[in-house]
């Protein structure tokens, strides 16, 4: 416990940290101000969109197409959806939910709408005797993303969640900022803490394991965790706030809106908050491994921005492993990203689980700690500057 307080009072110390943490504090919990001044479309500007694109298919559309049985059926399914499309416009422009209050007997609910247009557009892919299908297909989303369109409408219907007009609301931005926060960011802030965990003790006599009986494995581990911890402690304090100023300006969304995962056979729907957990967690697992490794080589090289560079540069190893497909599946070092790999964006996503994740960062965790004990073995205490003080 004294050499932890040790540690930790002289980390605290250092001024280059507290400016760090702070800087790092202050883009987290004002991220959601940042994020507030982006240019972006509104669902309701893309359902205006898709309501206009609906009647100009039926002036494309050659007339005699539609008085065969395929095409009447065709027809009123085409009827219905700018029919939907255009109480779906007027649900979202009152942004009261899923309907309008005292108008629940005139007006459908979104969702509900929603799925019937969404299979009736499925539904025209199979429509193989309705002679212009093809140009009919040129105005419909492809079927693999209405597909996926079906299973978020589904999710929020029996989970019964409203949908959310408002992208600028508190739980979808939580969700940009926890994608923010798994990325390179993670590794920078991991970088430069333990960039210059052991080199002031090879320039400055900081050991105290000099006259203690103490390895370099063990100030390697408690130097970690430390580090670890102020990273942490930080981006949840950061976090919470920007969250927090976020719900003063709107007042829209749940955490329970629905956000997809992995890919392919294996994709499905969660929470924003069960998806703010699963990508804290592995971030975290994730960054004190990055700790560590930063750490470890703050005391081979001695060099902070050798060790800084090193670090990053291992952040874009998935982007190479990718290139082999039938290498990247197995390899622990495919898994440093972890927003891409869970929201589904690389090939291999619907190929993995969760508890794959887990398994191979243990794997790289085990590798580092293998070969950080034989360097610290290899290298003697007394390295440059650094003596054992003499009584």
């Amino acid at each position: 416990m004294r050499m932890f307080k040790w540690d930790l009072l002289k980390i605290l110390r250092d001024w280059k940290v507290r400016i760090l943490l702070i800087a790092l504090f202050l883009f987290i919990a004002s991220f959601s101000t940042l994020y507030q001044n982006r240019s972006i479309e509104l669902p309701l500007e893309e359902t205006r969109e898709q309501y206009d694109q609906t009647f100009a298919i039926f002036n494309v559309l050659p007339d005699e197409d539609f008085e065969s049985e395929a095409g009447q059926e065709i027809y009123d399914k085409l009827a219905e959806q700018q029919e939907i499309l255009g109480n779906q416009r007027y649900i979202l422009n009152q942004k009261e939910g899923n309907t309008v209050e005292g108008l629940e007997d005139i007006v459908d609910d979104y969702v509900e709408q929603g799925i019937v247009m969404t299979e009736n557009q499925l539904s025209f892919y199979e429509a193989d005797d309705f002679e212009s299908q093809e140009l009919l297909l040129s105005f419909i989303p492809p079927e693999e993303t209405l597909e996926e369109d079906l299973r978020f409408l589904n999710y929020l219907q029996e989970e019964n969640v409203e949908i959310d007009w408002n992208p600028m609301s508190p739980s979808l931005v939580l969700f940009n900022l926890v994608n923010l926060i798994s990325g390179v960011v993670t590794f920078i802030i991991a970088a430069i803490l333990g960039a210059d965990r052991f080199s002031r003790d090879q320039e400055h006599n900081w050991s105290i394991t000099q006259g203690i009986p103490l390895s370099w494995a063990a100030q390697w581990r408690i130097r970690t965790f430390i580090s670890w911890v102020l990273i942490w402690l930080t981006v949840i304090a950061g976090v919470f706030i920007s969250y927090w100023i976020n719900t003063l300006s709107a007042d829209s969304g749940t955490i329970r809106y629905p956000v997809s995962i992995l890919g392919g056979d294996n994709a499905e729907y969660i929470s924003i908050l069960e998806y703010s957990l699963l990508v804290t967690g592995l971030s975290m697992i994730l960054s004190y491994i990055i700790v560590k490794l930063s750490t470890g080589l703050s005391f081979v090289f001695r060099n902070i921005y050798l060790t800084i560079t090193i670090v990053i540069a291992v952040f874009y190893i998935p982007v190479l492993m990718l290139q082999f497909p039938a290498m990247a599946e197995w390899n622990p070092l495919t898994y440093m990203q972890i927003q891409p790999l869970i929201s589904g964006e690389y090939a291999i996503s619907e190929n993995i689980s969760v508890p794959r994740i887990i398994i191979n960062f243990i794997i790289l965790y085990i590798i580092l700690e293998i070969i950080f004990n034989f360097i610290f073995k290899l290298i003697p205490t007394r390295s440059g500057k650094l003596e054992r003080r003499k009584n």
